[in-house]
This record gives structure tokens, C-alpha cells and sequence, in this order.
């Protein structure tokens, strides 16, 4: 069983503004960094002191890790293209607000499967978190303490899946707004059936109503 400490990215300014920020490279802004310190700070106090920080290439995780790598002498950061967050396609660098009003069709038919929306380009959460099995599931094996620095939503996809549940339809696109920036999760797997998988039906139901009429 690892301890697996999952910490979202600090923020950027395109979470200050509800923007989708998938694949993009993007810096951390001053909230980000007061939120990075803290994470030192919590890290510190409670004597954790991970063996591994597993992050993708790009900012925002990218800094978060090195700069909570720095204050804990001895950790290491590891760049995986793995972990890249999940590619939101054509609707990265719009308002959240801005993809739900343009585009219903995907919400309607995606309703009771969240992790079933595809945007134009992109990929879904399911499919996020299938990339993941590998190196995390080996992660869990090699280390006894860990950590992982993601953005959203994949911060959610890896939290969603090692507690075994689905996320809301709310939290699809940017992920869960009340999650703390740092949690303790155990675990000794990582298997895509804990997001709940989505049935073939639902698949198939998805994919008609999504082309059955152009968006306006």
C-alpha cells in the first residue's frame, strides 16, 4: 500500500477566470504561489516527505513540482508525458461557461456519464485516465510514499478513480472546485474501472447525439 499525496497545480490565471485549461502551458500567478508555499508548509509540519514527485513537462505543474522539490531537499521531480492533463481540444482557453451555452448537445447526452464527454479534438476523462494505469500502478509498487502535481481536471480523474467513484457533471471540464490543493490518498493500484466505466450503450447513446445536429 503506497501513501500517494495527490496536489493540484497552483493556480494560473486562467483558473482566476474559469477557463479550461487542458494541455496548455501555462504560468503560475501570484495566488499559485502563495498556494505552492503552503503546500511546502503543510508537507513540512506533517513529515511527509515524498520519495517522488511525478509531474508532466508543462506549467503549471511543472513549476509547482520543482519549487516544492526545492524546499525538500533529497525529492526528486519526475517529467512524464503520461501525465499530461487532459486534452480539452478545441475548448481550451474558453470560459467554462462559455463551452456549456455553445455547446448543450454534449452536456445533455453526457449527463449521466461525465466521463464520456469528448470535445471537438480532445479526449475524454475516461480515456485521460486510462493512460495513467501504467506508470501510476508502477509508482505504487516501486515507492512508499509518493506524490503526484497535475492540473484540473486530471487532478480529479486520479482522485475520482482511487476512491472508487464518478465525478459530477460539474466537475467534467475544470474539475472539483472543493477539493483542498493537497490530499493524502492510499492505494496499491490504479485501474480505470475505479472512474467507473462507461457501458457501451452509453458510448454509442453519446456519440449519435452528439451528431445528430450541428451546434448553433
Amino acid at each position: 500500500m503506497s501513501t500517494v499525496v495527490l496536489i493540484r497545480a497552483g493556480y494560473t490565471d486562467y483558473d482566476e477566470s474559469h477557463r479550461l485549461l487542458g494541455t496548455l502551458d501555462v504560468p503560475v500567478n501570484r495566488r499559485g504561489h502563495e498556494q505552492i508555499r503552503e503546500i511546502t508548509r503543510q508537507l513540512r509540519e506533517q513529515g511527509i516527505r515524498p520519495q517522488a514527485i511525478l509531474t508532466p513537462p508543462e506549467n503549471p505543474a511543472a513549476c509547482t513540482a520543482h519549487a516544492i522539490a526545492e524546499a525538500l531537499p533529497g525529492t526528486k521531480v519526475q517529467q512524464l508525458d503520461e501525465l499530461r492533463n487532459v486534452n480539452q481540444g478545441l475548448w481550451q482557453g474558453l470560459p467554462e461557461s462559455d463551452v456549456r451555452k455553445r455547446f448543450p448537445r454534449f452536456f445533455r447526452s453526457g449527463k449521466e456519464d461525465p466521463v464520456a464527454i469528448c470535445p471537438p479534438e480532445g479526449e475524454t476523462l475516461l480515456d485521460a485516465c486510462k493512460r495513467l494505469q501504467r506508470i501510476l500502478s508502477r509508482a505504487m509498487r516501486k515507492y512508499t510514499v509518493f506524490a503526484i502535481v497535475v492540473p484540473e481536471p486530471l487532478t480529479t480523474v486520479i482522485r475520482c478513480t482511487i476512491q472508487h467513484r464518478r465525478p459530477r457533471m460539474t466537475e467534467c471540464l475544470c474539475g472539483e472546485s472543493c477539493a483542498e490543493m493537497m490530499q493524502i490518498l492510499q492505494s496499491d493500484c490504479f485501474e480505470p474501472s475505479g472512474i467507473v466505466a462507461v457501458t457501451e450503450t452509453a458510448l454509442a447513446a453519446y456519440s449519435a447525439a452528439v451528431h445528430e445536429s450541428p451546434d448553433p
